[in-house]
């Protein structure tokens, strides 16, 4: 069924295209948090409007996935692509959009970088101070 989206947005026209397509429990699960999941063979994706689309392996996120269009669009356009692409044909979306392995919560550069500026911070002390 067709409806009219004459009058709306280019992003109320998007969203209104992604609610048709989507099947009944993504679609309320969109509804309600401005995301949903789709089961895959090779993950479970959880995409959002204002996020790179998560990657669940396990039950652990295992990466994200970030399709860019090549035109501005709204962002429930690329959330249509998503869809329809894991949908249809799950390799075409890792062969295509940019896969970035999920960062541990704890990164040790982040340490090493916490733990040189605290060393030259101690220096800076002791050479004004001395």
């Amino acid at each position: 069924m067709a409806v009219q989206r004459e009058g709306l947005t280019p992003e109320a026209k998007s969203k209104q295209l992604l609610c048709e397509i989507l099947p009944e429990q993504a679609l309320k699960e969109f509804l309600e948090k401005d995301s949903f999941h789709h089961y895959g063979k090779l993950g479970v994706y959880r995409i959002s409007r204002d996020s790179q689309t998560e990657i669940y392996r396990k039950g652990r996120l295992a990466a994200c996935g970030c399709l860019q269009l090549c035109i501005f669009a709204p962002s429930y356009d690329r959330m249509v692509a998503e869809y329809l692409i894991l949908a249809n044909d799950e390799q075409l979306y890792w062969n295509k959009a940019n896969i970035f392995p999920a960062r541990p919560a704890f990164d040790l550069r982040l340490l090493a970088v916490a733990v040189l500026d605290l060393t030259l911070l101690v220096k800076l002390v002791f050479d004004y101070l001395y």
